[in-house]
């Protein structure tokens, strides 16, 4: 569309939110890439400031005018966020940023000035994001709401990242024109499209209109070229701080880029330019609404170190073993040179040690992918080989559509082992490198044999150094599920060292695998956050629940025989007092929630105290 086109959708909706005073200021941020838009936005800056004197400001244009023609150096000033970032510094502790993209193509004026109100009541979560209309996260919750009905929005976007919207563009060109249709029709179709409660999570997220507190400004001025990862994973995951969708504040986000193609050749557009027409003329008044504005305090429960955490297995979680060798499939963590930055990148390995395995959740009875949890990626699959066989590793599970071709069947064997085929070329299957078949290359080059002989392959039976029909024995963590363990999360001692996140977390059982998933942008450790919901007419007894809306609701209660905590469907009652020395006391037993020194959960009849801090 082209940032002009943007503007003239945009700006009549930020021309209204000033005019009801829902934004005390409104600053243009001129990081444009061409001298056709750099002056318009000075164009705009102006008239807007004339209309609204003082309240409409212009940032970086002048910085901006002396390099916009200069190719080389444009492309220094355009390759990060930072120009933003660093522009947060101006704010004060007492400020609410809004972060607006230029492609937003409806706002809910009406309710924007509730939304900077509980934004500035409730200081605890990092971010808020606004319930969007072509956001992965919104539609999923839309979807559940029944707002949209399609398959691909009811899948949640794996750790909150791309999702089904980036593999099917169409889709998102469909609940664009269901959402203009529908407020063309009637204003009031808004409603329709609120999610009724605000939803708090631990997740990545697409930031299309975010709102920050200005007490965070210090960190988010050094944010540079990862600014989504940064603001809604790297930086809340440090401070245990979850993120919230505000689900009575709407707006609508255009298009991503790998969309742009499909949205021109639909005309997503003409919609919102009818709407913004309609809503911006005049005829319309605008005021200021309220939204709901309930929201539970969060909190994290510890002892000594060691948190309260949801065993991060699901029921299909298993680790794969190789049955001749005893190793199990592992991950080794690489620093990569980025340019401007190290990360890390996860590689396929092998350990002997259970504790160091890589968990992974496999359909066994079906054709379907096999996923790396707490992941983006799955295990890559082929489809359209004509070798004797590739080399397989995480691949994203959405780019392209991947989570729908790239699958696997896995045949079990009499013996109890199973064959891990590629779904749709079966002829192909998961192995390794037959070791004793490289002595030679071990001799002239210890590291290619090293990686040759930790790397796993699919091939077909054609390929002379693998061996064939490989048996792998998939050892099930099932048992583990929704226990309640007490977990460590070790934190890297040099925050910044790499651009994504070391953050890993252990347990003290023996034989559930420490939580060292692959290192991706997205919050590496979940699952130890935990809403106060206060019990009706029952002073300082909650109900517990696990943040974490990829998931069913899940609320911490005490199974009765087992001597345990475990997540589930309604949850105990619990008393909780916020002072010193603070407990979790069960109502319905009477007793106290301990974590040993050993890393037990216990109740106990005696006091035992805990580190909490529940805050909004």
């Amino acid at each position: 569309m082209g940032r002009e086109a943007n503007l003239k959708i945009l700006i009549p909706y930020i021309d209204s939110a000033l005019k009801i005073g829902a934004v005390d200021n409104y600053w243009f941020i001129d990081m444009t890439r061409k001298r056709s838009d750099h002056e318009l936005i000075k164009k705009l800056s102006a008239e807007l400031n004339d209309k609204y004197p003082g309240r409409v400001h212009l940032y970086n244009s002048e910085e901006r005018g002396r390099v916009i023609d200069d190719k080389e150096k444009l492309a220094e000033a355009t390759k990060s966020w930072e120009t933003f970032y660093k522009f947060l510094r101006r704010f004060n502790d007492n400020d609410i940023i809004a972060k607006c993209d230029d492609d937003t193509y409806y706002i809910d004026v009406e309710t924007l000035k509730a939304a900077y109100e509980f934004r500035w009541e409730n200081k605890k979560p990092y971010l808020m994001h606004a319930n969007a209309i072509n956001n992965g996260m919104t539609a999923y919750q839309m979807n559940k709401k029944g707002i949209f009905n399609d398959s691909e929005s009811a899948m949640y976007p794996l750790e909150g990242l791309t999702g089904p919207l980036f593999s099917h563009p169409e889709v998102a060109c469909k609940h664009h024109e269901q959402f203009t249709r529908d407020m063309l029709a009637n204003h009031d179709s808004i409603n329709k499209y609120k999610l009724g409660k605000n939803i708090q999570f631990c997740n990545r997220i697409s930031i299309n209109f975010i709102f920050m507190l200005g007490k965070d400004r210090h960190e988010l001025s050094k944010i540079t070229y990862q600014d989504e990862y940064d603001t809604s994973c790297k930086y809340p995951q440090r401070e245990n701080r979850p993120n919230v969708i505000i689900g009575d504040f709407t707006m609508a986000h255009h298009t991503y880029g790998v969309q742009e193609p499909i949205m021109e050749v639909l005309k997503t557009h003409v919609g919102y330019e009818k709407l913004c027409e309609r809503l911006n003329s005049g005829d319309v008044e605008f005021e200021n609404k309220p939204i709901g504005t309930q929201l539970n305090a969060t909190t994290t429960i510890a002892a000594g170190g060691k948190m309260l955490m949801r065993a991060w297995v699901e029921k299909n979680s298993y680790v794969i073993q190789d049955p001749d060798t005893d190793e199990y499939l592992s991950l080794r963590h690489d620093d990569i040179d980025q340019g401007h930055s190290t990360g890390q990148k996860s590689h396929p390995d092998v350990t002997s040690d259970i504790k160091k395995a890589c968990v992974f959740d496999i359909e066994v009875d079906k054709e379907a992918p096999i996923y790396y949890h707490n992941s983006i990626s799955l295990l890559k699959s082929l489809k359209n080989c004509t070798n004797n066989g590739e080399m397989t590793f995480p691949f994203a599970a959405f780019f392209q559509g991947n989570y729908k071709d790239m699958t696997f069947v896995c045949e079990r064997q009499n013996n109890g082992n199973y064959i891990i085929r590629c779904g749709k070329q079966r002829e192909y299957c998961l192995t390794r490198k037959d070791a004793p078949g490289l002595e030679n290359l071990k001799k002239v080059d210890e590291a290619a044999y090293n990686k040759l002989t930790t790397s796993l392959f699919l091939c077909n039976k054609n390929d002379p150094s693998v061996q064939q029909d490989k048996q792998w024995r998939l050892v099930p963590l099932q048992k583990h599920t929704n226990h309640v363990i007490a977990g460590v999360i070790d934190r890297p001692g040099n925050f910044y060292r790499i651009a994504n996140d070391e953050t890993t977390a252990r347990c003290f059982i023996d034989d559930l695998p420490d939580n060292n998933c692959p290192r991706e942008w997205v919050w590496m450790v979940k699952d130890y956050i935990w809403e106060m919901i206060p019990v009706h007419n029952k002073e300082n007894v909650f109900k517990i629940k696990l943040v974490a809306d990829d998931k069913p609701d899940l609320h911490l209660f005490y199974m009765d025989g087992s001597d345990e905590l475990i997540t589930g469907g309604g949850g105990d009652e619990f008393e909780f007092v916020d002072k010193a020395p603070k407990y979790l006391k069960n109502v319905k037993t009477g007793k106290y929630v301990s974590i040993t020194d050993d890393g037990q959960i216990t109740l106990q009849d005696g006091f035992a105290e805990l580190a909490m801090c529940p805050q909004r």
